[in-house]
Formats: structure tokens, C-alpha cells, sequence
């Protein structure tokens, strides 16, 4: 990574030379990467395909863009600004979930997001701005500031794994291989290969037209499992504060 790449992925790049402005701007070069990955998904996104998208040799755009790498930071800071901001009227757990659930969207949206590689995901004015959001919805939740955003990642994480399960599917025209686990499990599982999991699994019983418990959706379970262990955590520290 160049010493000068920050300054620009924060649009204030080194003073230039003297002269006239140049004709090719990063913004064009980024914007560019951006609708190649777009149309053709982000293996197709190199530096002499930009470089023919916006009309330059390879070595103009290299007077811009060091390589492919910094190309990839910058394209991933640009992704960011097309989150959609949710309500800010939410409470904390309705903010984050709403939070959590835009980046899943806008994977399924994109799916060239899944294939940005994690070095990408420097802390630009497009992600950073995303950030704040996360801990706006966190202002009022009395936590450290290291915790917040610790807590910020983890759901991040958690976007990034279920945002993958979703584009996966989508684009598989397989059927889920976990729709029917319990039942594929009670047939064909061995009880003495798998003893742990059979003796849990003993009691399920498949549910009745039209029932519906809170595991049938694993996105929604998940989901409210993460949020119930952010509350309890916050309700821990709370209660390690108070006063005798």
C-alpha cells in the first residue's frame, strides 16, 4: 500500500504539479471499476479494462491508481456509499438489526461485494460514514466507546456471513440442503455415529400446517439471538456500574 493512498481514498491527494487540471479524475477512474464489477462481476475489474472504459492507457491510469490492490480499496469505499441509511427514529436493537439487514441487501444486490478481499476494507469517508451510523443507533447504550465498535464489527461480520448463505442460494438452483435437516437426520443419521446430536434431535417433531416456531427462520433467529446477547451484555455492564 503506498504511503499516499489514505489522502486519496479521502479524496485530498498530494499537490501536483503545476498546470492544467488533468483531464481523467479518480472519481472517474473508481466510478469506472464500479460499473465494470456492475456489469460483469469483480473478477473482470483490472487495470487495462478500466483504463479502456474511461478512454486512457494503462500508464494514465497508473498515474492515479498504483495498482490493482489500491484499485480494490478504493471500489470498496465506493460500494459503501450505496448502503441505504435506515430509519433513525429506531431504537438501539431495531437501528442495528435495520442496520445488519442493509448490508446483507445490498450484498444480494451486488454480489461482487462477497468477492472484495477483506485487505479492502479500509476505513474510507463512504464506510466510515456507515460506521457512524452504527454508533449513532449505540449512543444512548451506555458502553465504552472500544466496546461499541466492537460491537459494530461483530454485527458486520455476522452481515458478511449471512449475506453469503443469501447470495449462495440465490444463485444455486439447488434446493437448500438444510431445509429438511431434522427429518434427513431421524431417517438416515446413525444414533451411534452421531450420539450428542441424535439424543438432542430424539424429541423433534415436524411441525403442524401452518405452525411456524422461531428456528424456521434462521436469518430471523440468528438475528434476534445476536441482538438478545448485545442487550444482555449491555444490561451486564449497567448493573457492574451501578451503585451499591
Amino acid at each position: 500500500m503506498s504511503s499516499d493512498l489514505i489522502p486519496r481514498l479521502w479524496g485530498k491527494p498530494p499537490a501536483g504539479r503545476r498546470g492544467p487540471k488533468p483531464a481523467l479524475s479518480l472519481a472517474q477512474i473508481v466510478e469506472a471499476a464500479y460499473d465494470i464489477a456492475d456489469e460483469q462481476g469483480l473478477a473482470a475489474v483490472s487495470m487495462g479494462r478500466v483504463a479502456e472504459a474511461v478512454g486512457c492507457s494503462p500508464m494514465a491510469l497508473y498515474r492515479h491508481v498504483k495498482n490493482k490492490d489500491e484499485l480494490l480499496i478504493l471500489l470498496a469505499d465506493r460500494l459503501c456509499a450505496d448502503l441505504p441509511a435506515p430509519d433513525r427514529d429506531l431504537g438501539w436493537r431495531e437501528g442495528l438489526a435495520a442496520w445488519m439487514r442493509a448490508q446483507v441487501d445490498l450484498a444480494v444486490r451486488k454480489p461482487w461485494f462477497l468477492d472484495l478481499p477483506v485487505a479492502s476494507t479500509l476505513p474510507g469517508p463512504n464506510r466510515l460514514a456507515w460506521i457512524d451510523l452504527g454508533f449513532y443507533y449505540l449512543r444512548d447504550v451506555a458502553l465504552p466507546a472500544e466496546e461499541k465498535l466492537a460491537i459494530v464489527g461483530i454485527i458486520a461480520q455476522y452481515a458478511l456471513g449471512e449475506a453469503k448463505i443469501e447470495v449462495e442460494g440465490a444463485l444455486s438452483d439447488r434446493e437448500n440442503p438444510y431445509a429438511s435437516f431434522e427429518e434427513m437426520l431421524v431417517t438416515y443419521a446413525d444414533p451411534e455415529r452421531f450420539p450428542n446430536l441424535m439424543a438432542s434431535m430424539a424429541t423433534w417433531q415436524p411441525a403442524a400446517p401452518g405452525a411456524a416456531s422461531d428456528s424456521d427462520d434462521p436469518s430471523a433467529f440468528g438475528q434476534s439471538l445476536l441482538m438478545a446477547g448485545i442487550e444482555a451484555h449491555i444490561e451486564r455492564h449497567i448493573e457492574r456500574g451501578a451503585p451499591e
